[in-house]
């Protein structure tokens, strides 16, 4: 800034500007705490600091911005004369330089008062700026410094930060993009604040603001040979729009994926062919901001055709794959996810284009309301309220168009949902056929058990029969006993079944009573461990039952 000099007079080049506005503008990096309208009744402080704090948590979060060395903001400038000024910038110098807010104080600046400065870039009649992104998940480019610059420059309202939070990387998915919706407006036609009534700049500080998103899809590829060959991404658009309704100035700050609508202006307001047809009144200027606003009505309109159709056929195409296929072939969980994918995508769809709709709704109504208010210039109510009929009839076309396609849409969706539920009983079919598979191949191992189980009982029974009676046979056979001959028989050597040999009728017996108690003893003992082991599976098992019924 320049030195100031009390007692110098002012130059006769200084002009005028409000220091409200000087100091808004000077203290543009706390943007919006210093809005001049936080000295009204439309904000308050605290408030005010509630968007900062929050634009600080995105821009961090988000990865919001980029840094100067990916810096790039085309503008398009439409002067009173009609001419068109062009130009991308580059750097946050070409930006200063362009946007014309370094105001220099004049030396003979007191102060006090309104601020003396040297010069200043009065408002071009048709401003656009264009804050591009790569896609809706990449980072604005454009540092935030700049873009506070902008908006505290142009005393824009806060609510415009909420909508640009829908861009940004987002852990590589868009579902903010496409769930978020809004629509803002303010209106200043009366209690003006007097910073606002800037003439050296071109405005009286009556206006209106809007901001609102729409959103649009565009086909990213196309693989002829997949399955699933087309895919689309859903662009959302922010649109801020500023009109001054005493000058005819507007203002069109828009978040702009892939240039998308920056082509649609550049068809729109070439920059080789002269505009002052279209903005040299004020008449002429309303009615090119509809005009403009009907553009990105149809942007937002004119591919949801081709992208329900699109998944029409894949839908269709899948489900026809996986549940219209014969039913000897084996069914596949994959088809399932594949199905549910495509259920997820159409809903999106349809969360947008409903979106579109409201949007719409809400411009119609606003606009409507908007040339009914008793501070609409006099001279101009008869001729805006027909440019505003007109633009509402065409935008019920437009609301036309993507209601039907909103029906196409929740039929597909339907469609999706029945052949899923179709799927799931074939599926559930197959693997009910799978557990009988499965239950008769238990049923042949639980039988060959029980018939191992019998065959080991049967094992035990002999052994526990004949093992008494080895344990004895092989204990005398040992010389720990010894028998003599019977008294009175007439030989001490005798012949039995003609067999040469000494038999003993003691031994015999001595054998049987001590094998047999024995044997019955042991088969007791036996039957007394499998009772005790039985009686203890038994109640373990009513315990498990009458935990399992409490």
């Amino acid at each position: 800034m320049s030195s100031r000099n009390a007692n110098s007079p002012p130059s006769m080049s200084s002009i005028t500007i409000p220091r409200p506005f000087l100091k808004s503008c000077q203290q543009y990096d706390v943007y919006p705490v210093k809005l001049v309208e936080r000295l009204g009744t439309k904000y308050g402080v605290p408030l005010l600091q509630l968007y900062q704090e929050r634009f600080k948590e995105r821009q961090r979060d988000l990865n919001l911005f980029v840094d100067e060395s990916r810096f790039f903001v085309p503008y398009w400038d439409v002067s009173e004369s009609g001419a068109v000024d062009q130009r991308n910038l580059k750097s946050e110098q070409e930006f200063g330089d362009w946007l014309g807010d370094d105001f220099r104080l004049d030396p003979a600046d007191t102060g006090k008062g309104p601020a003396l400065v040297r010069s200043v870039k009065r408002d071009p009649r048709c401003r656009f700026v264009f804050l591009p992104t790569a896609s809706s998940v990449d980072p604005l480019e454009i540092t935030p410094a700049a873009l506070k610059r902008l908006l505290a420059y142009f005393q824009v309202f806060p609510s415009v930060l909420d909508f640009l939070y829908t861009f940004g990387p987002k852990n590589g998915g868009e579902r903010e993009s496409t769930h978020f919706s809004g629509f803002r407006t303010e209106k200043t036609f009366r209690n003006i604040q007097p910073a606002l009534e800037i003439p050296a700049l071109g405005r009286s500080g009556k206006r209106y603001q809007l901001c609102c998103t729409l959103k649009s899809v565009a086909l990213k590829s196309v693989d002829e040979k997949a399955m699933i060959n087309k895919t689309w991404r859903v662009r959302s658009a922010v649109i801020y729009h500023q009109f001054d309704i005493e000058k005819g100035t507007q203002l069109w700050i828009l978040g702009d994926p892939l240039l998308g609508i920056h082509k649609l202006v550049q068809e729109h307001i070439h920059e080789q062919k002269n505009h002052s047809a279209r903005f040299g009144t004020f008449e002429q200027a309303f009615n090119s901001s509809l005009q403009m606003m009907l553009h990105y009505a149809q942007w937002a309109t004119e591919e949801w055709r081709w992208h329900i159709q699109s998944y029409e056929e894949i839908v269709d195409k899948i489900t026809q794959y996986y549940v219209l296929i014969p039913d000897d072939v084996t069914w596949e969980r994959d088809g399932l996810l594949y199905i549910q994918e495509r259920e997820q995508y159409l809903t999106d769809s349809i969360t947008c284009v409903e979106s579109n709709i409201a949007v719409m709704k809400r411009l119609g109504t606003f606009y409507t309301d908007l040339v009914e208010d008793p501070s609409w210039p006099k001279s101009e109510v008869l001729a805006a309220k027909t440019n505003v009929k007109e633009f509402v009839a065409q935008l019920d076309e437009y609301m036309y168009d993507l209601e039907m396609q909103l029906k196409r849409a929740n039929q597909a969706l339907r469609l999706a949902k029945d052949r899923k539920d179709i799927l799931i009983q074939h599926l559930n079919a197959q693997n009910a056929a799978k557990q009988e598979s499965y239950t008769q191949i238990m049923w042949q191992q639980q039988h060959k058990t029980v018939l191992d189980a019998v065959a080991m009982k049967v094992v035990t029974v002999v052994t526990l029969f004949f093992l008494p009676m080895t344990f004895v046979s092989t204990f005398f056979s040992t010389d720990v006993v010894k028998y003599q001959s019977d008294p009175g028989s007439a030989s001490p050597t005798a012949s039995l079944s003609g067999l040469d040999g000494n038999f003993s009728i003691s031994a015999l017996r001595m054998f049987f009573v001590i094998s047999v108690p024995l044997m019955i003893i042991t088969f007791l003992f036996a039957y007394a461990l499998y009772w005790r082991e039985s009686r203890r599976i038994i109640a373990t098992e009513r315990e498990y039952r009458r935990k399992l019924h409490v």
